[in-house]
């Protein structure tokens, strides 16, 4: 059995060198390929997962009338200007 040392040489064709180069960039670029995709579908994810909420929201601040709070303010706004032209149409004629 030969010894091995700090000044033992270590010989490998040219070819399987660059083959061990490429697949070793294959690898990396795969890696990176591959955890940018996943980060990519866990942005997705928390974005679609924020609509979610908000829509679950807009259904718990809906009425069960179909009107929103906010509707009920808009409408009696109008119901108060419409009072209040009636009684300028009426004190016009």
């Amino acid at each position: 059995m030969p010894s091995i040392n700090d000044s033992t040489s270590i010989t490998i064709p040219l070819r399987n060198l660059l083959a061990l180069v490429a697949g070793t960039a294959i690898a990396v670029t795969g890696y990176f390929h591959v955890t940018e995709r996943v980060t990519m579908l866990e942005h997705e994810l928390s974005m679609i997962r924020n609509k979610v909420i908000d829509n679950k929201q807009w259904i718990v601040d809906w009425e069960k009338e179909g009107l929103l709070p906010a509707d009920i303010i808009q409408n009696n706004k109008i119901e108060f200007l419409e009072s209040r032209v009636l009684k300028i149409e009426n004190i016009v004629e």
